[in-house]
């Protein structure tokens, strides 16, 4: 009897193959009926996947494949986006004078960030105000003289509604960047980057000029003065982030009053102003916020821990809140040993006075971690139910946390993860889905895979797409381990590395090694410490793809990594085509352009020092 069912039942499973197996071939003569090639495809949907590609790539890719994509790409009147930041120079004067110059009615957007691209000639840079169309312009890495020159000619672009700069060389007066900025006529977004100077602070000059900004990002130091001043020409502003307000350095001197009566969104961090000055401002000009995030580090100030003087400021001057977003980040004074048992206590702790009714019926949650750095007790108390915030850091605890109605698991807004001790990602009750910024401080575990195992439980590793390693030094044993399970980097930065133990040409017969080097599409590379030209050997053997690279090295060495790193044989460096040389001596320069000329190692190139660091580009 068994045997006859087992018969059965092989019968109906070979049926039930067959079927599929006839279905598959079916499946597939369908697929092959409505299979096409790409050309065959219609003008309007082409365009429409190339507004998905980068636009240098869809250059690369059609622009000399046959007439009709070349008719395609040059007689068109579809907005062009021009990103300049991954490119070599020869590509970039290809690309300038087949594109860029040829279509500068047609560019919509502009991104700059290689510091040598504004010194050159053919820069679309020096010909800025003939992009009668540019609506988004974004300018990295910029020095001063530069930026003083370009701004005025900006007035004269009525599409330019996004602005982001961030300088390269200190601004000696920022002031006069906020009076241009704020005379462009169109300009809805802007974000300023402007590297610290030590100069004395003063008022815009501009007046009874206003400008339509409506969000606003400053991610330097300004004065309550200078903040004051600047935020007067800005009536339609409604979006305000600012990295470090601190004190003027005079009296203060308001401006006339104004009213920023659109201003709903707010995000202060503050490092040094006391509770009564931001209480003045919020009470003078952010009084209409709706959203308020503000971050406090190391300001010895009890007030900004005090529940009662934010509830009556809240009630008082801020009748419109409805997020109230709070992170105090404060040296634990507060924290005692008890001696006679060798326990810890914690005593009047900051969150104590966040849980009363006030609190709970604003749904506004709240949680304290206790932490020890640099041989420092450190508190942080913030907000949770939800966690709102971009950044988090996984601090090695010395206390458990106090948890105040906090019920998070997943923080969905995290997308950069700062993780002190891996230690730590294995009880961790917190999961970062979308996360893709990772950085390693501090210890990393010994154990071989164990140091990927962890940061699974906590962050999915595959969605990254720069990692920071500033844990001294990393081997690259683990260095591999974990470029394994994180496919997708492209920016990697290290603070150093170890090779014990290490030799360059039997490391390229590893197995992982060539299997991370095949694979990975790391194309930008930082290396902070000074480095032997075996270590720049190695690192080049494992990022083949490397366009930029930043590096420290030795004074002895100089020549020699130079010489490898733009030899012409070299395969693992043909994508290679920018360098930046970390704190450089003055007479680098003459050793390098001595160095590339009696040698002939580069036909076409570009080498400038700013600041300290030096820049080639080729």
């Amino acid at each position: 009897m068994e045997q006859i069912k087992r018969q059965r039942s092989n019968s109906v499973n070979n049926c039930d193959n067959n079927k599929k197996q006839k279905i598959e071939v079916e499946t597939n003569c369908l697929l092959k009926e409505f299979v096409t090639c790409f050309e065959d495809l219609s003008n309007e949907l082409i365009y429409e996947i190339f507004e998905l590609l980068d636009f240098h790539h869809v250059y690369k890719a059609f622009y000399s494949l046959n007439t009709r994509f070349y008719n395609l790409i040059v007689n068109s009147t579809v907005p062009i986006d021009i990103n300049l930041s991954s490119i070599s120079k020869s590509t970039f004067e290809r690309y300038n004078k087949d594109i860029i110059l040829q279509n500068k009615h047609r560019i919509h957007s502009l991104h700059l960030s290689n510091p040598c691209l504004y010194d050159d000639i053919s820069s679309p840079i020096h010909i800025l105000s003939q992009f009668l169309r540019l609506e988004t312009l974004s300018l990295n890495n910029i020095e001063s003289i530069h930026l003083e020159y370009l701004l005025p000619t900006l007035v004269s672009l009525s599409c330019l509604s996004s602005l982001s700069i961030t300088s390269n060389d200190i601004i000696r007066n920022k002031t006069s960047i906020y009076s241009q900025i704020v005379r462009l006529p169109a300009l809805k977004y802007c974000s300023l980057s402007l590297k610290r100077s030590n100069c004395g602070e003063s008022s815009l000059s501009t007046v009874n000029e206003y400008s339509p900004i409506e969000h606003l990002i400053i991610k330097h130091d300004i004065t309550t003065n200078e903040l004051y001043s600047l935020l007067s020409h800005v009536p339609q502003l409604r979006r305000l982030y600012v990295s470090d307000i601190c004190n003027s350095w005079w009296k203060d001197i308001k401006t006339s009053v104004f009213v920023l009566p659109y201003l709903t969104h707010i995000s202060l961090n503050l490092s040094s102003i006391y509770f009564n000055a931001l209480e003045e401002m919020m009470i003078d000009i952010f009084n209409q916020v709706q959203v308020l995030h503000i971050s406090i580090r190391y300001i010895y100030n009890e007030m900004y821990g005090n529940a009662d003087k934010w509830e009556q400021l809240i009630l008082s001057h801020m009748p419109n809140l409805r997020i109230f977003d709070i992170q105090y980040d404060s040296l634990s004074y507060n924290i005692t040993t008890d001696n006679h048992n060798g326990n810890q206590v914690i005593s009047n702790t900051t969150s104590d006075n966040f849980t009363s009714s006030f609190w709970i019926k604003r749904q506004s949650f709240f949680t304290q971690q206790y932490f020890q750095e640099q041989n420092k007790n450190r508190t942080i108390f913030y907000s949770t139910d939800p966690y709102r915030r971009k950044h988090y850091t996984l601090y090695n605890n010395i206390y458990q946390s106090t948890c105040l109605n906090s019920k998070e698991t997943h923080l969905k807004s995290v997308q950069n993860l700062k993780i002190q001790n891996d230690k730590e990602t294995i009880n961790c009750k917190y999961y970062f889905p979308n996360a893709t910024t990772l950085t390693l401080q501090n210890k990393l575990s010994r154990t071989y895979n164990l140091i990927s195992v962890n940061l699974s439980r906590v962050i999915p590793l595959k969605q990254l797409t720069k990692l920071v390693i500033e844990s001294n030094p990393i081997s690259l044993t683990k260095l591999i381990e974990l470029l394994r399970c994180t496919p997708h980097i492209h920016t990697l930065v290290l603070k150093s590395m170890s090779l014990y133990g290490i030799n360059y040409n039997s490391i390229q017969q590893n197995q992982s090694f060539q299997l991370v080097s095949n694979t990975n599409t790391i194309t930008n590379v930082t290396f902070n410490r000074e480095g032997t030209l075996e270590k720049l050997q190695i690192l080049v053997a494992l990022f083949p793809r490397i366009q930029h690279l930043t590096i420290k090295p030795h004074t002895k060495n100089l020549e020699s990594c130079i010489r490898f790193l733009v030899e012409k044989t070299n395969r693992n460096t043909n994508h290679l085509c920018s360098l930046c040389l970390l704190t450089t001596a003055k007479n680098w320069l003459t050793r390098l352009n001595t160095l590339i000329a009696s040698e002939t190692l580069l036909d076409d190139y570009m080498l400038k020092m700013i600041d300290w660091n030096l820049y080639l580009w080729w």
